[in-house]
């Protein structure tokens, strides 16, 4: 049996068309761009970045950040004020830190010297440290510069380890650009003296605190075996490591601890 070529395309385009239909009803073919990054489900490995640790369910990694990212989706997905992020990465006052992607950084920093850039990298490491989370830089033959702000930033609200501020100390980029008002001044100054007393104090609730840490800032042993939903472990264990161990979000059992904390410690 001969079929016309006319018939055959139309045969051929049916079958194409076709497939592409059966496949997006079926959530195989995909058009349009991820842009939230990858949420780690609870024992899944993170891989050579993070040294093999794993990732609570919930929180997502920084790796995954990537320059197409905006500012306000960052801040939602991480847990992080916008108003730190825009301090941190010195936003013009003119720029919209909501809309800002971290691809857009060299079209608002003058001519750095040497080596010396902030990009995707910066974030991805700034977001690691501020949150906790366990990253690794990607390339070690590459520095990671952060700007003076940012370094400020994580050294009141960060657990930072004594390498970690020697890093910042060393690949520390300083920079003076009118920077975006998210609060007003008065706000601003209320919440680094709140900040910066809290930090003196050590009652910053990390990736570094023990439930020791927080019997000692004063929380009872029934408030945290209500916030973390069970019998409160070794003193001397992690809240991270609980957390991962047991499948909780660690960002927002943080978050409840640290209300607790600031609470009693006002």
């Amino acid at each position: 049996m001969k079929i016309h070529s006319k018939t055959l395309g139309t045969i051929i385009a049916i079958v194409i068309f076709g497939g592409i239909l059966g496949a997006s009803a079926m959530g195989l073919w995909k058009t349009e761009s991820v842009r939230n990054p990858n949420s780690v489900q609870r024992n899944q490995s993170v891989g050579e970045a993070a040294s093999e640790d794993t990732v609570t369910a919930g929180d997502y990694y920084p790796a995954d950040i990537r320059g197409n990212h905006r500012f306000g989706e960052i801040s939602e997905m991480f847990n992080i004020p916008l108003e730190i992020l825009a301090q941190a990465f010195a936003l013009p006052a003119d720029i919209d830190p909501a809309t800002f992607k971290n691809q857009d950084f060299e079209s608002i920093y003058p001519q750095f010297e040497g080596e010396q850039e902030i990009g995707n990298g910066s974030m991805k490491w700034f977001v690691a440290l501020y949150t906790g989370l366990p990253f690794e830089l990607e390339d070690e033959e590459e520095d990671t510069y952060l700007l003076q702000p940012a370094v400020d930033i994580l050294k009141i609200h960060a657990d930072l380890t004594a390498e970690q501020i020697a890093y910042l100390d060393t690949y520390t980029i300083e920079i003076e650009i009118e920077q975006a008002e998210i609060n007003t001044a008065e706000d601003n100054a209320d919440n680094d003296e709140e900040e910066t007393e809290l930090k003196q104090d050590g009652m910053n609730v990390a990736g570094k605190t023990t439930f020791a840490d927080l019997l000692d800032w004063g929380m009872s042993v029934e408030k945290i075996e209500t916030i973390i939903g069970g019998d409160l472990p070794n003193h001397l264990m992690l809240v991270y490591d609980y957390c991962a161990e047991n499948g909780l979000p660690f960002g927002q059992i943080k978050a409840k601890l640290q209300v607790e904390v600031d609470t009693l410690n006002p």
